[in-house]
């Protein structure tokens, strides 16, 4: 007889352990919570402003769902230069998509076009910017981002976010070849050395103004991030108000810490 209840007792306990909610308790308060699975990461939508976001695609809104860069990639506008005088607005409230290929704003104005066989290059995943100041004789600063990918899961992705970075540097650093009578000053030549480029260019305009252009190129993890700083002037007149700007190195990492805490591959 004993033999008998205990082989019930076993037999009971294994159909416990195959059925938690048959034997365990019930759905209700802190025990449930214990004994519940979690649902799989890759089924809960982050929430709005998360840094999560491993894949993102058009857009640059605020969120960080999958599809869009998320507001925390943008560099806090107190890193801007001249911000103590000028007091940017917020970059990630002004920033928007911009059409794919990608033309930075230092291509743009170096006259340097996205060669068809680099269409892929400038393409990425996602592309926003973000551009806020006065216009004119007075300053404005705009943001470009360009995200490739998640350089962990591919080499080509990091192959291409460092093709992006090597062709816009080498457009602003030729500006002169493609501008003319454009002058350029490079303050940090980028690379393994020096982490990011900064450059200080002059393009003179066919209505007789000169763009007087701030240019600061940082790579991090699977993006391309640029910031330009310019003024249009008349020739011979400076901007309205007298350039002031941190170290470069300093630029560069209000550039750089959000992209790594916001996007994956840093």
């Amino acid at each position: 007889m004993r033999t008998t209840r205990t082989a019930t007792a076993a037999f009971t306990a294994l159909l416990c352990l195959g059925a938690l909610s048959a034997c365990g308790p019930d759905n209700g308060g802190q025990d449930a919570a214990k004994t519940t699975a979690p649902a799989p990461a890759s089924t809960a939508a982050p929430a709005t402003g998360s840094t999560t976001a491993a894949t993102p695609a058009d857009g640059a809104t605020g969120t960080s769902t999958g599809n869009r860069i998320p507001a925390k990639a943008w560099m806090d506008a107190r890193s801007v230069p001249l911000d103590d005088t000028l007091h940017w607005a917020p970059l990630a409230a002004n920033a928007s998509p911009v059409p794919r290929p990608v033309v930075f704003k230092g291509m743009e104005l170096c006259h340097a076009q996205v060669a068809k066989d680099d269409t892929s290059t400038f393409t990425g995943s996602a592309a926003a910017k973000a551009t806020v100041g006065f216009g004119g004789e007075h300053w404005t600063a705009q943001q470009t981002l360009l995200f490739e990918g998640d350089p962990t899961h591919s080499s080509g992705t990091k192959q291409l976010t460092n093709l992006a970075e090597e062709h816009l540097t080498a457009a602003v650093k030729d500006c002169a070849k493609t501008a003319p009578n454009a002058t350029v000053k490079v303050t940090a030549p980028g690379g393994a050395d020096v982490p990011y480029f900064a450059a200080a260019v002059t393009v003179p305009q066919p209505d007789g103004t000169v763009v007087t252009l701030h240019e600061y190129v940082v790579v991090a993890g699977g993006t391309v991030s640029e910031l330009s700083v310019w003024a249009t002037a008349k020739a011979g007149a400076q901007p309205k108000e007298a350039w002031t700007a941190p170290d470069d190195k300093y630029v560069a990492t209000g550039m750089t810490a959000p992209l790594c805490e916001a996007l994956p591959g840093c």
